[in-house]
């Protein structure tokens, strides 16, 4: 009887435990959606690739901790989201969101000031509205994931998002937009 009850429980722990094989498929399958999301919070290229770098890294050591392999991607995100934040805390002097404007050379002239209020605005929106904001217009993720990966209720999700985007719409009623 206790052979079995071992056995099982060894199989639990095996079923549980995330090998490194399968965790860098996990980040190779999302690691373009990543990218988007810590560029959605720094408008730099090096600072994000540096931030989903942090977050691979934190997430490795504490693959362990990980409970269900099924919640891999809203518990990653979630370290994403904070390494991101944590980031901007640390270099928020530094942080320039116009940095894009040579990426933005590509786009029509016109279109150059857009980008820049957009970019301007979000950097100016409530941390937890920007990062809905941003896993929802940018990662197309329902309000169910972003809850998910928040740790928050799908209402409260559904607060943040739509209280950030009357705030955008303020700022743009303001600035004549």
């Amino acid at each position: 009887m206790w052979k079995e009850v071992i056995r099982r429980m060894q199989l639990q722990k095996d079923a549980i435990t995330l090998s490194d094989a399968d965790f860098l498929r996990l980040i190779e399958e999302k690691g373009d959606s990543f990218y988007r999301v810590a560029y959605g919070y720094v408008r730099n290229a090096e600072d994000a690739k540096d931030i989903v770098q942090e977050a691979v890294c934190k997430a490795y050591v504490g693959k362990a901790r990980l409970k269900d392999r099924e919640k891999f991607y809203p518990w990653f995100y979630r370290i994403l989201t904070h390494t991101a934040a944590t980031f901007l805390r640390r270099h928020a002097p530094s942080v320039v969101w116009a940095e894009t404007l040579p990426e933005a050379a590509v786009m029509e002239e016109e279109r150059w000031g857009d980008t820049i209020w957009v970019q301007d605005s979000l950097s100016r929106l409530e941390a937890k509205s920007r990062t809905v904001i941003v896993l929802k217009v940018y990662e197309n993720m329902t309000f169910a994931e972003i809850a998910q990966i928040l740790k928050k209720s799908e209402n409260s999700v559904k607060s943040l998002y739509y209280r950030g985007l009357k705030s955008l719409k303020e700022r743009m009623r303001v600035h004549g937009g």
